[in-house]
């Protein structure tokens, strides 16, 4: 062998050796920064958004996450008599105002999906939420563990941070979607990991007054939470209710992430006005359990001092207390 063939094939060996398939660069342990959105609609049927959604896609590139989490409730249907076409328009208007600003910046975008996005009893919905996903499946940049499912319900991992979105557009859980999230947890994946996520529309309690029924949380939360606990979930992050609290029950941390879009809610039993906010995540590469997060007005930025916000929420069906950072 020639001393410019040995040469050739060293370098190719180099290259080779030095290239780490997507899914294992993303199982190494590094610090992760997540943007937290949600709830970024605006009124039934609009394609247009709030010039704050807007305000918080521009600041992207000056918080530069590592992942963006969107809650749901992405566009604003939920309507029987918008037609097929008008729903596609909407998300058209989606793609143009938040998706497409974010896959130029090359940064993933996990979300989940809302009421308004695929309602169960809208099928029209449902099949322009997942005709829409299918067809930008390559904007998400996400690494899948598994996809069988999206974008209904799916699973991925970020920096060594396993992620599930689960269907929680609607108060009920499907059995199949437990089964499937038992099989999840139980993966190397996912037992590996440093952290569980998972990511959900409807939470399992009740934060705001509007949302405080049936129909409008998890409709078994305290099995829910329990399930959650016992196959090793560390934090549930949820929209919906359109106010920014992170909460703890019995050991397991419920983050309630507020709204960008119209509709920010007051707190129940609580005297300050409502306020809209996104939210930073930030897991250290040592101690993941003990992430530091923060939320912020999208008008001016300001921070949300987290002992502002009320010591607990009592709902209809249960408690839950604020989240204290450590």
């Amino acid at each position: 062998m020639t001393i410019t063939k040995l040469t050739a094939l060293i370098i190719i060996l180099a290259v080779i050796t030095s290239f780490k398939p997507r899914y294992e660069k993303e199982s190494e342990n590094k610090a992760l920064k997540i943007l937290i959105i949600s709830d970024l609609n605006a009124g039934y049927g609009d394609m247009t958004y709030s010039p704050d959604v807007a305000a918080v896609i521009s600041r992207i590139a000056v918080i530069k996450p590592d992942i963006i989490l969107c809650g749901g409730d992405m566009v604003a249907g939920q309507k029987a008599s918008l037609t097929a076409e008008h729903i596609a328009k909407m998300w058209e208007g989606f793609n143009h105002t938040v998706l497409k600003p974010i896959n130029n910046l090359k940064i993933p975008f996990g979300f989940t999906l809302g009421n308004h996005d695929a309602s169960p009893n809208f099928l029209k919905d449902r099949t322009a939420a997942k005709q829409f996903w299918d067809d930008n499946i390559k904007s998400t940049r996400l690494t899948f563990t598994d996809r069988i499912h999206y974008p209904f319900y799916f699973s991925y991992i970020k920096n060594n941070v396993f992620f599930m979105s689960w269907d929680a557009s609607a108060a009920k859980i499907k059995p199949e979607v437990l089964e499937w999230m038992k099989e999840q947890l139980k993966s190397k994946a996912a037992k590996n990991a440093r952290l569980r996520i998972l990511l959900g529309h409807l939470p399992l309690y009740p934060i705001v007054a509007d949302k405080n029924k049936p129909g409008e949380v998890n409709d078994n939360a305290d099995w829910t939470l329990n399930f959650l606990k016992e196959n090793g979930v560390d934090l549930y992050i949820s929209g919906h209710q359109h106010a920014y609290f992170p909460a703890h029950k019995n050991g397991m941390r419920l983050f309630n992430a507020g709204c960008i879009g119209n509709g920010p809610r007051p707190i129940l039993g609580h005297t300050e006005s409502a306020k809209k906010a996104y939210s930073i995540i930030e897991i250290p590469v040592k101690k993941p359990e003990e992430f530091k997060f923060d939320a912020f007005t999208p008008e001016n930025n300001a921070s949300i001092a987290i002992g502002n916000l009320p010591d607990s929420v009592t709902g209809f069906n249960g408690v839950i207390k604020r989240i204290d950072l450590p």
